[in-house]
């Protein structure tokens, strides 16, 4: 509840500083008194914001240049007007009532302001010398009716796609029961027939005989023998001897996990041999389950790699748990234990550990959680061969039995943005001691319940090199009190990590706004970073016909986008139907000094020639390319865009993209997929959190589609543009890789959205010309980029399926 209270402040400071922005920007007044306000919100925003602010009072002290009425629903004006009011509605029908009463006392609509976006309308009354002109306020009323009309039709036809969705589901839905009724009747009658009766002990017979031939050992030992020979029988039972002399471990046999030829040939090759780095497992211990201890000790001592030492520090009042681990640590002298004298915290206890530890590298271990035998191998081999001083594993959450994993973690590689988002890291971590004393020490006790996410952002910030490994050698308890089940059941975890980011930010010299957690999404945060560099976007839109889509696309820009410096430049390709030229023309009245329309002068379609013409004539310091069937969502996407772009280490920006029926079209572009490249998560429903949350949080990602897609105009310069001897497809996703080989990161933010009605400007591959320009350019790419795809993409995971893009799982097999 608290944090909902939390949640609704936040959006509503949000709310007051964004109107304040604008009236500033566009009303312009010296000073302001707001009306009906419940709170003084708005007041302080627009203090912030350069302007005299105060409560609205009959003894105001001397006039004021506007009079601010927020969610009018008073009946009467007070009796002293200044020339302008701006009534701003969030929840009132009460507009109407207000914009009557204003008429009567001489004031008129200013049209000049545009309301911005559905969750907050307003509008700017005025009077005397301000009064605009006739002609403009009926265009100003016949845009709002075009707006109003606009809105219905699109709820109309979303309801319309609704209502026939449901039907097909119902539909479906029937046949589905009676397929179901069907089966069961014929089933009931085989299991019912004479015949199935009698020939039950033959069945049984036979099943029996399965099991005994896959479980009796002759029969196990012929199998084995006809699959591997006479030499590889001999191997496979040498490797069993040696495991058994390995890994003495009843409780958790390591071959639960791993085959035993693969856990003896490592045991039998240790990484960097004799002085391979010596790894401290460090693990605060508190009232710990024996059993859950048991499993984990077991999970230490059966590691392959045979280097380590395991700093137990128990903070507990059992005394049961520190027995069972001292007489473990009496058969193997790499087990350490140390009572503390009392509970100083997560944070504190673990910085105990941190001082027990002898070795150079330090390994996190929650205290009822499991270690593949291979994780220590594997983190060995990522320090000895590739010199990384701070490294990862994938992990997989299970309940009860070790067997039982009920999610895969797979991760991509180091990405910052990822990072700033959720601690996508988490475990298994490893990192070097002389990293950990040069980011300022251990755990820090304010941040108790993401102390490893303030520890790992400040090691990532100076860490040399970050290795990820894709393997799930991790096994991360779900129980009801454990974070892995829901971080949401420990809400202090939130506001820990909030306080950990703004942290980082300040270390970074980052300037931000604000840190706040994504509504809905238990330890995702959403950063607004200052917008150090808004600068002018030009919008470049390639366009032939369909006007309508056109029409529909600038419309939604100029009705909803509430950044304030834009220009919309069309690029006519060839276009033929007079309607279309009528549009052009009128688009360009309305918005005489933001929108131009540039002919190209060449044949026939190259998405990539348009943009490169366009770009020449862009006088924006970002460009956006942007499909003209496209249409705006949230009003606030290009600041979304704009806070990435504007960073210097970052190349494109994309945005989420639905297709009408809402289902995701684009959250950023998966390399690699089905030979070239594909859109994660394309067709889930809008409101999907997609795998492990990637729905809804901005993250790092190999492309972007061009069919939105935001850039600093240096860096579009810098790299050439687009190749235009992609005249179709794959522009996009060449132009991303070029821009990755020069050294930036490409973004995808979840918090600017639109419809793309894909490929209505130029049809579909449905014929044999088309479908031989598509096979030439994905020839033509893969020989470009060949070395790039074999290599994947370190956004994903390994353990994706790569012809897919709903992030099926491929497990890869160790090695």
């Amino acid at each position: 509840m608290q944090l909902d209270k939390e949640t609704k402040l936040k959006q509503e400071k949000e709310r007051c500083r964004q109107l304040a922005q604008r009236v500033a920007e566009e009303a312009r007044p010296a000073s302001a008194q707001v009306l009906n306000s419940e709170s003084d919100l708005l007041e302080k925003a627009l203090r912030r914001a350069g302007i005299r602010a105060e409560e609205w009072s009959v003894q105001a002290a001397e006039p004021v240049d506007l009079l601010v009425v927020e969610d009018p629903v008073w009946s009467h004006l007070p009796q002293q007007l200044p020339e302008k009011v701006l009534l701003a509605s969030v929840d009132s029908t009460m507009m109407a009532a207000w914009a009557e009463q204003l008429a009567r006392r001489g004031y008129y609509r200013d049209f000049r302001w545009r309301s911005k976006g559905r969750a907050q309308q307003s509008a700017l009354f005025c009077t005397g010398s301000a009064v605009p002109a006739p002609l403009m306020m009926v265009q100003g009323y016949e845009q709002e009716m075009d707006t109003l009309r606009d809105r219905m039709v699109r709820a109309e036809r979303t309801c319309s796609e609704e209502a026939a969705l449901i039907e097909r589901l119902r539909s479906d839905l029937a046949l589905s029961r009676s397929h179901e009724q069907q089966l069961e009747k014929t089933l009931s009658d085989v299991t019912n027939s004479t015949f199935w009766k009698l020939t039950w002990p033959m069945r049984y017979a036979v099943s029996k005989s399965r099991q005994i031939w896959h479980t009796f050992p002759l029969f196990v030992f012929l199998h084995d023998l006809r699959a591997m020979g006479v030499e590889g029988v001999r191997e496979q039972a040498r490797a069993r001897r040696e495991y058994a002399v390995l890994f003495p471990s009843k409780t958790l046999r390591a071959d639960r996990f791993a085959p035993v030829e693969l856990l003896v040939k490592q045991a039998s090759h240790q990484p960097g041999g004799e002085a391979g780095p010596k790894i401290s497992i460090v693990v605060p211990l508190y009232n710990t389950p024996l059993n859950f201890l048991e499993e984990l000790l077991d999970s230490v001592v059966n590691q392959t790699y045979r280097n380590w030492e395991l700093c137990c520090v128990d903070a507990g009042q059992d005394t049961a748990v520190g027995q069972h681990v001292q007489a473990r640590a009496k058969a193997d002298p790499r087990i350490r234990y140390q009572k503390l004298t009392e509970n100083e915290g997560i944070a504190g206890n673990t910085n105990h550990g941190f001082e027990l530890a002898t070795g150079d590298y330090i390994a996190l271990l929650d205290h009822d959680d499991i270690l593949h035998p291979c994780a220590l191998w594997y983190t060995a081999q990522a320090i000895v061969e590739q010199g990384a001083d701070f490294v990862y594993t994938d992990e997989a959450t299970f309940e009860g039995k070790v067997e039982n994993v009920v999610l895969y973690h797979f991760k991509p590689d180091f990405m910052l943005d990822n990072l700033r988002s959720n601690n996508y890291i988490c475990h298994l971590t490893t990192f070097s001691k002389v990293l950990m004393e040069q980011a300022g020490g251990g755990e820090r006790a304010e941040y108790n319940g993401s102390q490893d996410y303030d520890l790992f952002l400040r090691l990532t910030e100076k860490a040399r090199k970050i290795a990820h490994i894709p393997h799930a050698l991790y096994y991360w308890r779900s129980s009801p009190n454990s974070t892995a089940s829901d971080i949401s059941a420990k809400t202090y975890c939130i506001d820990a990590g909030i306080a950990a980011l703004k942290a980082h930010y300040a270390r970074c010299g980052v300037a931000v706004d604000d840190v706040t957690l994504i509504p809905g999404t238990p330890g995702y945060y959403k950063t607004d970073y200052t917008m150090a560099h808004p600068g002018r976007v030009s919008i470049l839109i390639p366009t032939c016909d369909h006007i309508r889509d056109l029409e529909t696309c600038v419309e939604s820009i100029y009705a909803r986008t509430t950044y304030p410096d834009f220009e919309i430049l069309l690029i006519e390709n060839n276009s033929k139907e007079e309607q279309t030229f009528r549009s052009y023309e009128r688009m360009r009245k309305e918005h005489p000094d933001t929108l131009k329309v540039l002919t190209w002068q060449g044949k026939g379609f190259n998405y990539s020639a348009l943009n490169n013409f366009g770009a020449r004539y862009a006088t924006g310091e970002y460009l956006l390319l942007l499909n003209n069937d496209t249409e705006v969502i949230t009003p606030g996407w290009l600041e979304e865009m704009v806070m990435y772009a504007q960073q210097k280490r970052v190349g494109c920006v994309g945005a989420k993209l639905l297709y009408p029926d809402d289902t995701i079209q684009h959250a950023g572009v998966g390399f690699g997929i089905g030979g070239v490249a594909g859109h994660l998560h394309k067709y889930f429903p809008a409101t999907s959190d997609g795998y492990m949350g990637r729905l809804n949080y901005v993250q790092d990602v190999y492309g972007d589609t061009a069919a939105c897609l935001l850039i600093r105009k240096e860096i579009y310069d810098e790299v050439h543009g687009l190749d235009e001897s992609y005249a179709v497809a794959f522009n996009d996703v060449d132009f991303c890789v070029r821009v990755r080989e020069a050294g930036y990161t490409n973004v995808f933010t979840p918090f600017a959205q639109l419809y793309h009605y894909e490929s209505k400007s130029r049809g579909m591959e449905d014929n044999p010309e088309k479908q031989k320009r598509f096979q030439g350019e994905v020839l033509r790419f893969q020989a470009r980029w060949g070395d790039l795809l074999a290599k994947g993409d370190p956004c994903t995971n390994p353990n994706f399926d790569i012809q897919r893009e709903d992030f099926s799982l491929k497990i890869l097999p160790l090695e």
